[in-house]
């Protein structure tokens, strides 16, 4: 037993997972049962929503929707974490964003109840900050870069059974399918949320955060936001990072919304092999994390996060030209994708939390998710514009997008010159 202990020990990131205590243990043992179920349906939600009826501008206004309503509650996020606590405020706000939508989901009828569901869901950028100081706050910086990682394997468990998706499909259709996957995902969500209050704790600046807003309203806790916020738009390294994260996440909703119209009706994949792709690209980015993650450090991010940004361009710009009689690509282009999506997710939110300050973490974090959000919310629409013209388009667009990050990233270097992250 010591032996496979002392073997395990070696891989860094595996090490951390033992040896993880308190609310990263928390925060990380639960997260399948959010990453599995998600994970499940995410691959058929815009083939789901194209069965019910909506149209693809109609697919696009519901991601505006939905990027609308994350803004607004970034805006908003780092004050309630910070007057309710981390803990209660993940309890809360994980309830409404992801059971009740959900729920919703599952009885869908039509545009307006993925628009009702698009607004409640976004409500999850309020419990991604809350949730994510709750899991960081007690936790040494140097842990950051694996415990996100581990945190993004938890979530791809999935790839495992996804396989079962396409099985199900089969033999009951889609629609049926993605009904009972999300009753399935609303039990486990349930579930997770309750562990997850009653095996954590309030950190210690959220207890300090309380203490200062107890007897005081909500509307005190934004007291003070307007010099966060400036505070924030001078910090040249960090406002490098957002504009990266802005460029990924238009690249991700695209993938999530347009990639599998695109795959499905232009290069002919069956909407049976879409689950099988997604678990391919599970299982691919877990062997990615497993073997570059424990290498990974944000003091040294610039060569891998350019490698990765490169890996992203060609990949979009290959779909964007890949003819029909050259659709098995898409699944090398998976596989590749997996890999530089499991060497940025890592990066962007370790040296997100490095650079933000220390003392207003909440509501500096809330400000960076909300600028991004500001910046990407009007691309649902336009990708949902541009796939009427030609179903390839927004792929274009994201390669367009993965060049702009590459030149952030060139800033990003330049301006880290003569800065240790680890002092910063």
């Amino acid at each position: 037993m010591a032996a496979i202990k002392a073997l395990l020990s070696r891989n860094k990131l595996i090490d951390t997972l033992i040896n993880l205590r308190g609310n990263a243990r928390a925060c990380v043992y639960t997260e399948p049962l959010w990453g599995v179920p998600v994970t499940l349906y995410m691959p058929l939600v815009a083939t789901y929503m194209q069965a019910l009826g909506l149209s693809e501008l109609q697919i696009g206004v519901v991601a505006t929707t939905f990027l609308l309503s994350q803004m607004v509650c970034s805006l908003i996020g780092g004050a309630i974490t910070d007057k309710l606590g981390r803990r209660l405020t993940t309890f809360l706000f994980d309830l409404l964003a992801w059971f009740v939508p959900m729920v919703i989901w599952m009885f869908a009828q039509g545009f307006t109840w993925f628009l009702v569901a698009a607004l409640f869901n976004g409500f999850y950028r309020v419990t991604e900050n809350s949730w994510g100081l709750l899991m960081v706050e007690d936790t040494p910086s140097e842990k950051l870069v694996n415990i996100y990682s581990l945190v993004n394997i938890a979530g791809l468990i999935s790839g495992f059974v996804a396989p079962l998706t396409a099985v199900l499909v089969r033999n009951y259709t889609l629609v049926p399918t993605m009904r009972a996957l999300y009753l399935f995902a609303a039990a486990c969500m349930l579930i997770k949320v309750l562990l997850l209050y009653f095996m954590s704790k309030e950190s210690s600046l959220g207890t300090q955060r309380r203490a200062e807003l107890k007897g005081k309203s909500i509307f005190f806790a934004f007291r003070g936001s307007v010099d966060v916020l400036k505070t924030m738009l001078r910090k040249k390294p960090l406002m490098y990072v957002l504009g990266i994260m802005s460029c990924v996440m238009v690249i991700r909703s695209a993938s999530d919304n347009f990639w599998p119209l695109l795959v499905t009706t232009t290069l002919g994949i069956t909407e049976e092999a879409l689950p099988l792709l997604s678990g391919l690209r599970s299982i691919a980015m877990m062997v990615s994390f497993l073997v570059f993650a424990p290498r990974l450090r944000p003091q040294r991010f610039h060569r891998p996060m350019r490698a990765a940004l490169i890996i992203m361009a060609a990949i979009h710009f290959l779909l964007f030209l890949l003819p029909r009689q050259l659709a098995w690509v898409v699944y090398l282009g998976v596989a590749a994708e997996a890999l530089a999506l499991s060497i940025l997710t890592p990066l962007f939110p370790s040296l997100q939390m490095i650079l933000i300050d220390k003392a207003e973490k909440a509501r500096m974090f809330g400000f960076s998710l909300a600028f991004c959000l500001f910046v990407t919310s009007p691309f649902g629409t336009i990708n949902g514009l541009l796939s009427k013209w030609h179903l390839s388009l927004p792929m274009l667009l994201s390669a367009l997008l993965s060049l702009l990050a590459l030149f952030f990233a060139g800033r990003l270097s330049r301006s880290l010159e003569k800065v240790r992250l680890d002092e910063v």
